[in-house]
């Protein structure tokens, strides 16, 4: 099979398509023969030997974290597919199995769901990742609940379109930033709110909007996008959510206002890490897509390249502000 592999970490020129065995499901897991991989923050930081749990891994390594397309076998045990069934998957990346950048990947029953109806392979290459980071935010982390003022950093990202979607879904009210271009995409996700963060100033806004303090901050973005006091605008028991993968971290906010203000600044992944991490962030995975089937949350907009320019596609990635998702085209199902 071909897949797109890395011989060391480093920068996106160490990609090279490669001719791997075609792998073999053990006890418990699934093989998928891939349609399309999205490409998502945490795949260059594994390129680039950023994260921890990649380290153990032998080379050649596939990179990739989500995929959709075909089952076309089951291990032992595995009670929930058949081949033929049309689904999209978390990766096994991480658990010892390789990523998604490949004809043909091994992951591990739980982390496989129906394709929704409604959906072709590309649109629901889409949903995996970016789902699983937005839900397991509000639901495992921030506990979001009805009637929450939920500030969501990075409104037309694809974690942010799948938040702001479920947060309503879930009964918030929700404000989202985003560039001058995309106010009308991202207001049209129901965003309560829309900041545009080109043209005004966003402790402003959150604080007009939110004069009580905001009950969570989803930060979609990173990259050091917020100040360092945004614990002032939030009340006291509410909760900073950062995105691990997103160059922002926990330790990049005033911890000591968070502190006297009694407001939690948590890491998405430390903070919702499961004690088999097989099942990591798969309940809130679910509950999303429940309502994607549900025709309540729509999957974000996206563009395809094919496989061989992954290392491109990494490059736009790691620089910010892509809008939605880019999927890497590997097979024709």
């Amino acid at each position: 099979m071909k897949a797109m592999v890395i011989d060391r970490f480093g920068g996106s020129d160490e990609f090279r398509l490669a001719n791997l065995p075609v792998p073999r499901p053990g006890p418990g897991q699934v093989l998928i023969r891939v349609a399309y991989a999205s490409v998502n923050p945490a795949d260059w930081k594994g390129r680039a030997g950023m994260l921890p749990h990649l380290g153990h891994y032998p080379f050649p390594i596939t990179i990739g974290m989500d995929c959709a397309g075909v089952v076309t076998a089951v291990g032992r045990g595995v009670t929930g597919f058949r081949p033929d069934d049309r689904v999209i998957s978390l990766s096994g990346m991480g658990l010892g199995l390789q990523g998604t950048y490949a004809e043909y990947v091994v992951v591990p029953e739980p982390r496989v769901a129906p394709l929704p109806a409604h959906l072709d392979f590309a649109a629901g290459a889409t949903i995996p990742i970016a789902s699983a980071s937005a839900a397991s935010s509000i639901i495992d982390v921030a506990k979001a609940k009805v009637g929450d003022a939920v500030f969501v950093n990075g409104g037309a990202g694809s974690v942010g379109t799948f938040a702001i979607q479920f947060l309503k879904h879930l009964g918030a009210h929700v404000v989202a930033t985003c560039s001058t271009r995309n106010v009308h995409h991202v207001r049209g996700l129901g965003a309560d709110l829309v900041i545009d963060y080109l043209r005004e100033d966003i402790a402003a806004g959150l604080a007009q909007w939110a004069p009580d303090g905001l009950d969570a901050v989803i930060d979609a973005v990173g990259q050091h996008s917020l100040p360092r006091d945004m614990p002032r605008l939030i009340r006291p028991g509410g909760t900073l959510v950062c995105i691990q993968n997103l160059i922002t971290g926990v330790e990049d906010f005033d911890l000591d206002l968070a502190a006297a203000r009694n407001v939690r600044v948590v890491d998405n992944v430390a903070d919702a890490m499961t004690e088999d991490p097989t099942w990591f962030q798969v309940h809130a995975f679910r509950q999303l897509l429940d309502a994607i089937v549900q025709r309540r949350v729509s999957v974000p907009p996206y563009e395809i390249v094919p496989l061989e320019q992954a290392g491109a596609a990494h490059d736009r990635v790691q620089q910010g502000h892509v809008g939605g998702k880019i999927l890497l085209k590997i097979a024709d199902l």
